[in-house]
């Protein structure tokens, strides 16, 4: 890579992380207005989109998380009506958690409030402008995925959050 084509390079590096920490910014904006930190809420996702009922080591696989970081955040949810934990009924080391009415109600709430940031954050693109930001970021992120870097969201579909 020529020192033209480097320093546009980095300067669309940088660009990409300030845009990820303002979304970042406005997704824990929007997440505290629920009461959750985006951790928990992500938690909450991977349990709705895989039915609403998971056990607990499968959700410390699931995050790439210890499970002593996932009893902290289950309880903080636990205690905040957003999940309930039972022993599963054929083995008593094995909690099941599940998402309840709220739970299911708050994920629901922080997804549209999700698309508003958005459409505020593409506000003004047009098709063919983000078509050309999807195809960059595509090529960005298989060109790191060749060299042997991993998608560290614990395979998650692109639209987890």
């Amino acid at each position: 890579m020529d020192q033209t084509n480097r320093t546009r390079a980095q300067q669309a590096v940088r660009l990409l992380m300030l845009t990820d920490r303002l979304h970042r910014a406005a997704i824990e904006a929007q997440t505290d207005k629920l009461g959750i930190h985006r951790s928990q809420h992500y938690l909450l996702t991977v349990l709705a989109r895989r039915g609403g009922e998971l056990t607990q080591t499968q959700t410390a696989k699931l995050l790439d998380i210890s499970p002593a970081a996932v009893t902290v955040t289950l309880q903080k949810l636990e205690k905040s009506g957003l999940i309930e934990r039972q022993t599963a009924e054929n083995d008593a080391r094995t909690k099941i958690i599940r998402l309840t009415d709220y739970g299911r109600e708050t994920v629901k709430k922080a997804y549209e409030m999700f698309l508003t940031v958005d459409d505020t954050m593409c506000g003004g693109m047009t098709d063919a402008e983000l078509d050309a930001l999807c195809a960059s970021l595509s090529k960005m992120a298989d060109n790191l995925k060749a060299a042997g870097h991993k998608d560290p969201c614990c395979g998650e579909k692109e639209d987890d959050r």
